[in-house]
């Protein structure tokens, strides 16, 4: 049996500079995607030491208060903070819904206007990670895959701002943008087996863990959710849990871990259930 396995508890200082500066997931997909001077800009100004001593309270504040536990809703408040304090930036709207009488077509994810060049602009953010099973790439809980997300983004959220009720909404509000941006970080698991023995990202049953891992002396965290954006370091502090059997607990649901070497993480992966694999098939052929 795995034994027990310590919870990591996240550095939210650094997954907002993760967020910030973490390569998109897909950037071969035609999308506009921010440009990486854009990313840069952004991530050389919380990297500073005095932004860093005068900012991070705030931010662990906001994010204690949290009340959402979705990881897509947590990466929003990282960008939101963000714009809000940048000062290329100024926050316009965020979630912005567009209607069509009492009907919701959408949310644009952020309005804001770059200062720079006094542009307004959308962005759609979205943090993603996905598992490999074949051609395909596939969330852990199974609700989510890359090429249909992309096809969404594209077809979907990017586009909304073209619909006659965005735009008549948005020239009311006063908010006519000039670009958009997509922004998609995340990371890509690739399966853990015989022909594939050591990925530094990768998914695999506990059994598969135990026999691939054995040898290996390093110290294993589980990650929550919000553990999972940002590389785990030795400065991450643990959190008290029950004893809960790693096994055990994977049987019912996806798991994510890391393994340490001394202080820096050199492994990352997803333990899942023995019918994970036959599930994630069984979604990708009913589409």
């Amino acid at each position: 049996m795995t034994p027990s396995i310590p919870f990591a508890t996240p550095d939210h200082w650094s997954n907002l500079l993760w967020a910030l500066s973490a390569p998109d997931i897909a950037p071969e997909f035609p999308l506009p995607w921010l440009p990486p001077q854009r990313r840069e800009r952004l991530h050389q100004f919380f990297s500073a030491p005095d932004i860093c001593s005068r900012l991070r309270p705030e931010l662990e504040l906001e994010l204690q208060n949290l009340k959402s536990r979705r990881l897509g809703i947590y990466f929003e408040q990282l960008w939101a903070f963000a714009f809000s304090h940048h000062p290329d930036y100024t926050l316009l709207a965020r979630n912005l819904p567009i209607r069509r009488g009492e009907k919701t077509l959408g949310e644009l994810d952020f309005v804001v206007r770059h200062l720079p060049d006094d542009t307004v602009e959308h962005w759609e953010v979205a943090v993603k990670f996905y598992l490999q099973v074949a051609d395909y790439w596939v969330g852990p809980g199974l609700r989510d895959r890359l090429d249909i997300k992309l096809a969404h983004m594209q077809d979907h959220q990017l586009p909304m701002i073209q619909q006659p009720e965005s735009r008549s909404q948005l020239h009311r509000a006063g908010l006519i943008p000039e670009r958009q941006w997509a922004v998609m970080p995340g990371r890509l698991f690739a399966s853990l087996d015989e022909t594939n023995p050591s990925p530094r990202y990768w998914w695999t049953t506990a059994r598969s863990f135990q026999r691939q891992f054995a040898d290996r002396q390093w110290q294993w965290l589980q990650l929550p959710k919000q553990t999972w954006l940002a590389p785990c370091s030795g400065t991450n502090p643990l959190a008290p849990q029950p004893e809960e059997h790693l096994t055990q607990a994977t049987a019912y649901y996806p798991r994510c871990v890391a393994g340490l070497q001394g202080a820096t993480e050199v492994s990352r992966g997803f333990m899942v259930p023995i019918d994970w694999l036959a599930q994630a098939r069984q979604h990708i052929l009913l589409g």
